[in-house]
């Protein structure tokens, strides 16, 4: 059974932190401190400890979480690093304690139950729109891993996306109107640092510089 194994106050005032087995788990008040006798070594259920985070943090993170949701789609990443960070000011805590936080995983479980969160529909979401900006998929893989998408996901949402080939000739069309008068070798090295940049693999770079000298 989970146990409380420290307890220290925060600089707030009348607020205190609560660590359950060495793991920061919640902050309460000094009202619930006293009223539920919490003490070092007492043994918590999981349903003590969900109804303490309910009363404490629960619904205004759930809250939090659901306004910034509602600005653009969140992979599951986004969504526990901003929870810990607001964990982490709120309770004046290091983020890496604050990421172990119990009420993290609470506000996850309902967000995915309700299906505000979901990383194959983010990533596939996510692809299509940098697509839409001639983005390359070696941009667009290394972006998603940033914002913590599985490796089995990116293969699936890039595997279905829009040709390189094609996106790279969208890329380029705009850009090849200024280049209109470089001579040959200096086009080149145009062409493949701006799609490089993008990207884009050098077979697709080379591909599409054949295809713009056949077309001029």
């Amino acid at each position: 059974m989970p146990q409380i194994t420290k307890i220290s106050p925060q600089k707030r005032k009348d607020r205190y932190n609560i660590f359950v087995d060495e793991k920061f788990a919640f902050g309460v008040s000094v009202d619930t401190l006293v009223s539920q006798s919490l003490k070092v070594g007492q043994k918590l259920t999981e349903e003590e400890i969900a109804k303490i985070i309910k009363k404490e943090d629960f619904a205004k993170l759930f809250d939090s979480s659901l306004k910034l949701l509602s600005t653009r789609p969140r992979s599951e990443k986004e969504i526990t690093d901003y929870l810990a960070k607001k964990i982490a000011k709120n309770q004046n805590i290091k983020f890496r304690e604050a990421a172990q936080s119990i009420v993290i995983v609470k506000v996850m479980e309902k967000l995915k139950k309700l299906k505000y969160l979901n990383d194959l529909e983010f990533a596939s979401w996510w692809a299509a729109a940098r697509s839409k900006q001639a983005k390359g998929p070696r941009l667009i893989r290394a972006e998603l891993i940033q914002k913590g998408i599985s490796s089995e996901i990116i293969g699936k949402v890039l595997s279905s996306a829009v040709s390189q080939k094609e996106l790279a000739k969208k890329a380029i069309e705009k850009k090849i109107k200024i280049w209109k008068n470089l001579s040959g070798n200096r086009l080149k090295r145009k062409v493949y640092t701006y799609l490089a940049s993008r990207g884009f693999d050098w077979d697709t770079i080379k591909e599409t510089f054949a295809f713009l000298e056949k077309r001029s």
